[in-house]
């Protein structure tokens, strides 16, 4: 069959044509949220949960836990075979603290067992530990990163009060994005995690003050997260 002339330009421009459009509607909304910007999605905080590359520094670890659950932190120590090294975690005002011993294997790869105890946005490395139980510095050891959430019950609201103002002084509407809170200050950012979905919202009104719930969800959050009427979530109060 013969195709006709100009067939490939009109198919081409076609494609550039849709290309546009689809960019266009990937950009940034503008739409009124009542004053509050849309959630900011939680970037990665790890490439991976296995070991590192053999002759390779490096450590792993899953970027989200519930507190007090386990998780492993694994990764590679060369020349580091049959050594006993000490996991850390940094803390802002005490610096790094030792929370976990383990051994490197003769692969020179280990793996450490450690119960995420603080709920928070916390830093982690492996480093050499030395014959008095005291770590050796490491300034140039490799630190992966974590999202501890702290679990807690939540519900949504919203339908039925749309257009009233909230408590911090923002206009409800199905998008308008945030959660209650009965005492955190209004605009403090706060991490919530549903099912690994993860997202940054501001406190935005007070409550909740029905049954034993901690937070109160606003419809648009709930729709980010996926997050059905009621039921549990990870929790985190960011720093200002």
């Amino acid at each position: 069959m013969t195709r006709p002339r100009g067939s490939g330009s009109a198919a081409l421009l076609a494609l550039l044509g849709m290309a546009g459009a689809t960019g266009a509607m990937a950009g940034p909304a503008t739409g009124q949220t009542g004053g509050t910007p849309i959630p900011e999605p939680v970037a990665p905080t790890t490439g991976g949960t296995g070991y590192g590359e053999a002759g390779t520094r490096a450590i792993r670890v899953k970027p989200t836990a519930l507190r007090n659950q386990r998780v492993y932190v694994r990764g590679t120590f060369p020349g580091a075979a049959k050594r006993r090294v000490m996991l850390q975690r940094f803390d802002s005002k005490k610096g790094w603290r030792d929370e976990r011993s383990g051994r490197v294997h003769s692969s020179e790869r280990f793996r450490i067992k450690w119960r995420a105890h603080r709920s928070g946005q916390h830093k982690l490395r492996v480093v050499r530990a030395s014959r008095r139980g005291s770590t050796a510095r490491a300034n140039t050891a490799p630190v992966a990163k974590i999202n501890v959430y702290r679990p807690m019950q939540a519900t949504y609201f919203g339908p039925g009060l749309y257009g009233r103002t909230t408590a911090c002084g923002q206009v409800l509407t199905p998008v308008l994005e945030g959660v209650a809170h009965k005492t955190l200050p209004c605009g403090t950012r706060v991490a919530l995690m549903v099912k690994r979905r993860e997202v940054v919202v501001p406190v935005v009104d007070r409550g909740p003050f029905n049954g034993g719930y901690t937070l109160d969800l606003t419809q648009g959050t709930a729709d980010a997260l996926a997050f059905p009427a009621s039921g549990e979530i990870g929790y985190i109060r960011l720093p200002s």
